[in-house]
């Protein structure tokens, strides 16, 4: 073999070694291309299957408590007896509660994962945020769990949104009181990092919480709850997780199989520490239906009470007939004509009626006398719903469902009796 010959059967022999390190790295290339494939598709089928099972559960819990609130609501029409009257109404408003709570997490959870919640903030006195959530769960644990507020020697004022951060709290006492059958649930709050940072706590001497579910706890379908079909639908924790990343903090969970479980969240702390007393209160859900009603119905204030669907006129007829006058329209043309004819005291406006809604109504009612209060009561309770019924002159607003005592107290406040 020549010279020549040989440098060309090298040429081609380097040629060759290229082109076969050129396909091992496409090869490389694509097996982990293919095993991104596959770990995404397992991800996607976990994904689809945790979903699915989600729905099951959802639909579970949903149906649930519309059973009993429709049972018992035939079944106390066919009592004469009192007591057992009472009983039921407490088995319904209970379950009506936990119907409502929810449906609002539900839109809480689509609302503030596609960023349309928006936060308002306000010094809140933590303390007095503690002693509310207090009165609001001590009734709920059963007598094995003992209720426990660490407090604070120092009051401290934060600069944050109250509601939101009650409602993460809330749903991590609930969480926990759904995995601790004896002990306690101890939560509270206290500041670190000398001072840059307030953290939020719930211990619990539950179930406690697996190794291998801690890093998906608060995912999304991910519930450790939903792939059971145990123990609640699993929303509570993504949805606290939401809020707290809203807030600028973050949110953590360190847990011991058998032992319970304490969960954390962090805000950055901007505020007053000691001597601090907001005037503002945070509404709790305890039960303060009153009882009293007024003597003299024929000299009452006469309220208008503009609303087409007959079970939502019977429920505030019931509330206001032994304390008011009561005037009812179907829609928003009979609204007008009354308010004409009758020179009522105060009107509570439906917002959706048939002919004319309860917004164009209001704007031509306010046309004619701008001093008469109209409190519009609605299904539809987000922010940009009442901010339309604000710009159409409504005084307030209250949001389907309501409770009676709300209603009394916005009644009692624009008519000043």
């Amino acid at each position: 073999m020549t010279q020549d010959e040989r440098e060309i059967l090298l040429q081609k022999i380097a040629e060759a070694n290229a082109k076969l390190d050129a396909a091992n790295q496409k090869l490389f290339a694509a097996n982990n291309k293919l095993a991104e494939y596959e770990s995404k598709t397992k991800e996607a089928e976990k994904a689809s299957k945790m979903k699915s099972l989600f729905l099951a559960n959802m639909s579970h819990e949903i149906r649930t408590p519309l059973n009993a609130i429709e049972g018992f609501s035939r079944v106390m029409c066919e009592t004469d007896s009192q007591e057992d009257r009472t009983k039921y109404m407490e088995i319904i408003e209970s379950n009506n509660a936990r119907l409502l709570t929810l449906i609002n997490e539900i839109l809480d959870l689509s609302r503030v994962e596609s960023g349309e919640v928006v936060v308002k903030k306000a010094m809140t006195d933590l303390n007095e945020l503690c002693h509310n959530l207090m009165n609001t769960f001590k009734f709920r644990c059963p007598e094995t769990v003992q209720m426990i507020w660490n407090k604070p020697n120092m009051a401290v004022t934060l600069n944050t949104d109250a509601n939101r951060i009650m409602q993460v709290l809330s749903n991590l006492i609930s969480n926990a009181l759904k995995h601790t059958s004896k002990g306690s649930i101890t939560y509270g709050y206290r500041m670190i990092n000398d001072g840059q940072d307030v953290e939020f706590f719930v211990t619990d001497t539950g179930s406690g919480i697996a190794p291998e579910d801690l890093g998906t706890i608060f995912n999304t379908y991910f519930s450790k709850d939903a792939e059971t079909m145990q123990n609640g639908y699993g929303l509570g924790l993504p949805l606290s997780k939401i809020i707290v990343e809203k807030l600028g903090g973050t949110i953590s969970v360190s847990s011991t199989l058998g032992e319970g479980s304490t969960f954390r969240f962090h805000l950055p702390f901007e505020g007053t520490i000691g001597g601090f007393n907001k005037n503002t209160r945070i509404t709790t859900n305890s039960r303060t239906i009153r009882v009293s009603t007024r003597t003299d119905v024929q000299n009452a204030p006469l309220i208008l009470v503009a609303e087409d669907e007959d079970n939502n006129f019977e429920l505030v007829k019931v509330v206001l007939s032994k304390r008011y006058r009561l005037l009812r329209a179907h829609n928003g043309i009979e609204a007008v004509t009354i308010c004409e004819d009758e020179h009522p005291d105060l009107i509570l406006m439906d917002i959706r009626m048939p002919d004319m809604n309860g917004l164009d109504a209001t704007r031509i009612i306010k046309e004619v006398n701008h001093d008469i209060p109209i409190i519009a009561l609605s299904a539809y309770a987000f922010d940009e719903n009442i901010k339309e019924a604000k710009e159409a002159g409504c005084n307030d607003f209250m949001a389907k469902p309501f409770r009676v005592e709300d209603l009394l107290d916005k009644i009692q406040k624009y008519l000043k009796i």
